[in-house]
């Protein structure tokens, strides 16, 4: 049995033909799922899971959510969105020190009063332990908080992508499709946790046969650090809902961190431009940027059709074309009239 569920987003999103993409990509029979059109706030993919955590908060009463994330995560700031839609607080604990230059996903936090505290160490790992601490002041102070690790990966959080697999089973289905080789980017892992426990054998919950070959592109830890976690993820899950995990299809992690987590290079960048200005698709250079090309570099070796998945992260555009140094000056778009 699934927890309780907030109604949030808009589903099914999309999954459609992406021949433009495909082309910038070279990859023939290419297919986006298009949770960056998920239809709650900002969008993106963390809406789905962010749907049962919220239910799971309110379940327990909680009037706190405390988590950890950078001050560009779009978890952090899609959660700040829905907790102020349903009067609970938050404190977001992030690595280094408050930055000079406020990012689009800290602003929108602030919009809905979340609280900073940040570790003074670029450490990201001393995060979840800094949340402990601010978690138990606030007990001490009588309240009732939430904590919630990187990007909401919990067996809970895990819930809105095990009903994903499904829903993008029946659409397969609908389109004439038997098998797919599924690519998402994979941050802290609870996306790709989930989408693995929806294709398992003995849940029941993904509907029609199809079969998938699912890749994670690990854009944030090495992969075989990331693995274990994911692991563990799927089976805290199965006993959260009180099923055997029982993997149908395969699946794995591959590294896509590039020049590492956060920094864009040259080639990022000049990929992701041609992708905004050759294609309908938006994406930032983070999450789907390091994916897409990772994608590209090892389309001749993936079995096709090849259904990628768009996880949004609109924060990460607007960051880039209006605070970058790739922002143009306006005068270079303008003549001066006679």
């Amino acid at each position: 049995m699934l927890p309780p569920r907030v109604a949030l987003g808009s589903f099914p999103t999309p999954c459609e033909p992406a021949h433009d993409l495909g082309r910038v990509l070279g990859v023939d029979g290419l297919w986006v799922k298009r949770d960056d059109l998920i239809g709650h706030s900002w969008g993106g993919n963390k809406v789905r899971t962010i749907e049962f955590l919220l239910g799971d908060a309110l379940q327990q009463r909680a009037d706190t959510v405390v988590l950890s994330g950078g001050t560009s995560s779009n978890f952090a700031a899609l959660m700040a969105v829905a907790c102020a839609q349903h009067g609970v607080s938050v404190h977001q604990v992030s690595y280094g020190h408050p930055p000079v230059v406020v990012p689009t996903a800290m602003a929108i936090g602030q919009r809905c009063d979340t609280t900073y505290h940040f570790t003074g160490s670029l450490d990201r790992t001393a995060m979840e332990p800094a949340a402990q601490v601010v978690a138990q002041r606030l007990r001490e102070a009588g309240r009732r908080p939430y904590v919630l690790p990187r990007g909401g990966a919990t067996p809970v959080g895990a819930c809105g992508y095990a009903l994903a697999a499904g829903e993008l089973s029946q659409q397969l289905v609908q389109a004439g499709i038997d098998a797919a080789t599924v690519v998402v980017p994979v941050g802290s892992g609870g996306t790709v946790a989930g989408l693995v426990a929806g294709w398992s054998q003995a849940l029941g919950l993904a509907g029609p046969s199809v079969r998938i070959e699912l890749i994670g592109v690990s854009v944030s830890r090495p992969a075989h650090e990331l693995q274990p976690d994911v692991e563990r993820t799927v089976a805290d899950w199965a006993r959260l809902v009180g099923r055997v995990p029982a993997p149908r299809w395969g699946w794995e992690l591959l590294d896509g961190r590039g020049s590492g987590f956060g920094a864009t290079d040259a080639e990022d960048l000049a990929l992701v431009e041609r992708i905004e200005r050759d294609t309908r698709f938006l994406v930032d250079t983070t999450y789907n940027g390091k994916a897409l090309r990772w994608l590209r570099d090892h389309a001749a070796e993936l079995a096709q059709p090849v259904v990628y998945w768009h996880t949004g992260g609109i924060f990460g555009v607007i960051d880039r074309l209006f605070t970058s140094d790739a922002a143009m000056p306006a005068s270079r778009h303008f003549t001066r009239t006679p």
